[in-house]
């Protein structure tokens, strides 16, 4: 009797423990902010500050992509509605990636000028909605729910699932003891399963904690995880639970889950819209999804759907004449939907950067929370702009589609001050290359190298002379330099013409090579590389003289970090391809921090800055404004050797994106940056402006605006026609400082006036013969 007792005892202490084993998942697997602290990779949170304004189609589109669903009346998280010009909307709790946890909260949203209320915390004005799940770690199933409450799912559906599933649903008290003896008893006289004991909780118990494999050890744990469901839930919380959660099969690699999202999968309904006929077919789907699938096995499915409807009759749910129709009713399957993941060329880089820089193992990868900086919404423009623009692109030059043979397109976009990666397209199609064109494709970047070339000549302390400005006069003549080698180097300009002399600005926005050959040779190749360098440029740099053209091969990445620098006034910021990783209860394990450095004054970068938006407005890059972008930018094309390669890189204050397009035999492409790259990028940032103005440039200290005479060089005056005067920045001390005078006698004139101003008469000069970086440098 003793040994009995013990035996008791330790079953209960067994019991006891297994419970509150359950109880501890449970509570991890239904918290509300588990979506974002699952293990997985992250997008990053998007902030809308009071004050920012976006149209309807788009703020409800960025709600619906993250679950949200329209309901009359906003009661919980998770849901929003838009009554004429407002949209309230109660946003859904998440964990960050600093592993605190961000409360949901109800807004009211002006869609007329952008401002928001607070209806729950008044001080709190930035609406905060959670990051997007990239990718689960170790599993390329991508997962696909619509939440919606009971009183959203018709009848017809709950009484099928009830009647199909478990009858005795509203009676037993988790489990159903006289189903599994039935169970039991049928599976014995068949000699194997064919009918299992399972509840609707104990499958939900098992869809929320378990995995699909069968063993005594799981069953146990799934009935004591029904228990304690039961414990805390009423019977329709638990009916919620599982609609939303109960598995339909697949898509490609998406795995459908729920009875909203099975309806706009097989129907492309609402799910309060399913016919009884619809809602026996997808009840019939829950046993054996692949089984009954109505895209594969149609007649199957109908056998099934109408062994639904007969339940539905015995049980008294729906009468003969409801019967008989339904089961005569034909159903009209959709055809199957493409999922595209995300961003899957970012994904498999965070992986490669947390293993090779961080020597985080694949194992425990999969254990941990990657919050990433990419946004949705950007990225979204990104993959858009990169799938348009290729296919105008062809269109355009139907030459390029040779061999069955498309060019490659890569696109980038990071945020100057801090690092975060953006978007990330790393080929036009992901399903057709893996290949990684933004950091494995090193290819020569040709004219995007110009800047670093002529940022060099603008800070004197880069050079062996001294400062450059805009107005500094550059010969564009026939040029030759003679290498080491005994061979001849003679650059040319892409039309093959020489203007005489030109300015640093005019030679720069139109992308002349030979006055940029002439500079390279004066600053010293050398000093560019080590510009280039400042910049992040980790490739190895020859100083040869066709560097200062673009004689290097590097990365989008790289290349575009580098213009990130000049968007950031000089501050080079490393890209960062996460920002946190973490345990699933929020312990965040890994940082990447903030890594800048300065690498070149403020005043001189924003010189340099002014001169690439005139690219822009009148330059090579003037095909942003042709392909429609109006806000603020400045940016540079680039053409490689033989136009095999083609490149634009720009930015505002707050965003720097690049585009590279080319062949991956490195055959030759026959288009410039201006014409292949430069639309693409004006279609993404355009679509990016929807979601967030472009900063404007704002002046720093040290710039001094002059309005010079264009023919001279010199400050305007009224001795000069004001029909010449434009204005020009420069660097605090280098602007000119003497006046434009072509009035008659004017060398007379000017010297009664300097006996007025006390100089003497007889102070003389003697002037040197200006030697050629005189000219250059406007001495």
């Amino acid at each position: 009797m003793r040994r009995i007792f013990y035996i008791f005892l330790v079953a209960l202490a067994v019991l006891a423990f297994l419970y509150f084993y359950v109880d501890t998942l449970l509570n991890e697997r239904l918290n509300p902010a588990r979506k974002t602290s699952r293990p997985a990779i992250y997008s990053d949170l998007t902030e809308l500050p009071d004050g920012t304004f976006l149209e309807k189609k788009l703020f409800t589109a960025m709600l619906v992509r993250r679950g949200y669903r329209p309901v009359s009346k906003v009661n919980t998280p998770g849901e929003f509605s838009v009554e004429d010009s407002t949209l309230l909307i109660f946003t859904n709790p998440f964990i960050g990636a600093d592993g605190l946890l961000r409360q949901g909260h109800k807004y009211r949203y002006s869609l007329v000028n952008g401002r928001i209320e607070n209806l729950t915390a008044p001080a709190l004005k930035t609406i905060m909605l959670e990051p997007l799940v990239l990718a689960r770690p170790g599993s390329p199933e991508i997962t696909v729910k619509n939440i919606r409450p009971l009183n959203e799912i018709p009848e017809s559906l709950k009484n099928a699932v009830i009647s199909i599933e478990d009858q005795r649903f509203y009676s037993h008290f988790g489990l159903d003891l006289i189903g599994i003896l039935r169970a039991l008893y049928r599976n014995i006289r068949a000699g194997r399963i064919v009918e299992g004991g399972s509840t609707i909780t104990q499958q939900l118990a098992k869809n929320l904690l378990f995995s699909p494999q069968r063993t005594i050890t799981r069953k146990i744990l799934e009935a004591v995880a029904a228990l304690n469901l039961e414990q805390r839930y009423s019977k329709d919380k638990i009916l919620e639970l599982y609609l939303n959660e109960v598995y339909f099969g697949q898509e490609g690699v998406v795995a459908i889950h729920g009875v909203a999202e099975a309806a706009r999968a097989f129907f492309d309904k609402d799910v309060s819209e399913l016919t009884l006929s619809e809602s026996a077919l997808l009840a019939g789907l829950i046993r054996a999804p692949s089984l009954f699938s109505p895209r594969r096995h149609l007649k199957r499915a109908l056998e099934r759907r109408n062994l639904v409807l007969k339940k539905m009759l015995e049980q008294g749910y729906i009468n003969s004449r409801q019967y008989r129709t339904a089961i005569n009713s034909g159903v009209k399957i959709k055809a199957e939907r493409t999922y595209r993941p995300i961003a899957p060329h970012f994904v498999r880089a965070v992986y490669r950067i947390l293993q090779e820089n961080y020597y985080v193992d694949a194992d425990i990868a999969t254990r941990l929370s990657i919050h990433t900086g990419l946004s949705p919404e950007l990225q979204l423009c990104a993959s858009e702009a990169v799938k348009s623009g290729g296919l105008k692109l062809i269109k355009r030059f139907p030459r390029l589609r040779k061999r069955n043979i498309e060019p490659e397109i890569s696109l980038v976009a990071i945020e100057p001050f801090s690092g975060k990666i953006r978007a990330y397209v790393g080929s036009r199609d992901y399903s057709k290359s893996q290949f990684d064109h933004v950091i494995d494709a090193k290819r020569q970047i040709g004219s995007t190298i110009k800047p670093f070339l002529y940022l060099t000549a603008l800070d004197g302390a880069r050079n062996d002379y001294r400062a450059a400005t805009p107005i500094s006069i550059l010969p564009d003549k026939p040029y030759s330099v003679t290498l080491p080698n005994g061979t001849t180097w003679q650059p040319e300009n892409y039309d093959r013409k020489y203007r005489g002399n030109v300015t640093l600005r005019y030679a720069l926005e139109n992308s002349l090579n030979v006055p940029a050959a002439y500079v390279g040779q004066k600053v010293g190749v050398k000093n560019l590389a080590k510009t280039l360098r400042d910049f992040g440029f980790k490739e190895k740099i020859l100083a040869v003289p066709a560097l200062s053209l673009g004689a290097l091969d590097t990365s989008l990445l790289e290349l575009t970090a580098a213009y990130a620098a000049l968007a950031n006034g000089g501050i080079y910021v490393e890209p960062r391809f996460f920002i946190s990783a973490s345990e699933p209860d929020g312990e965040v394990l890994l940082t990447s921090e903030i890594v800048e450095r300065r690498v070149e004054p403020e005043n001189i970068v924003y010189v340099l800055t002014n001169i690439l938006q005139g690219v822009i407005e009148r330059g090579t890059g003037r095909t942003v404004r042709a392909f429609g972008y109006r806000g603020p930018a400045a940016g540079k094309t680039g053409t490689s050797s033989d136009k095999r390669d083609a490149w634009f890189v720009g930015f505002s204050p707050d965003l720097a994106a690049g585009v590279w397009v080319g062949y991956d035999d490195n055959s030759v492409l026959g288009v410039t940056g201006g014409g292949a790259a430069a639309p693409i990028w004006a279609e993404f940032m355009k679509c990016a402006r929807d979601y967030k103005p472009a900063e404007e440039f704002l002046i720093p200290p040290g710039v001094v605006i002059a309005d010079i005479d264009s023919k001279t060089g010199l400050l305007a005056s009224n001795y000069c026609p004001r029909s010449r005067a434009v204005k020009e920045v420069f660097v605090a001390g280098t602007e000119p400082t003497e006046f434009c005078d072509e009035r008659p006698g004017r060398h007379f004139i000017r010297r009664i006036e300097k006996l007025f101003e006390g100089e003497p008469e007889n102070k003389k000069r003697r002037h040197r013969r200006k030697s050629f970086w005189d000219i250059i440098f406007g001495k």
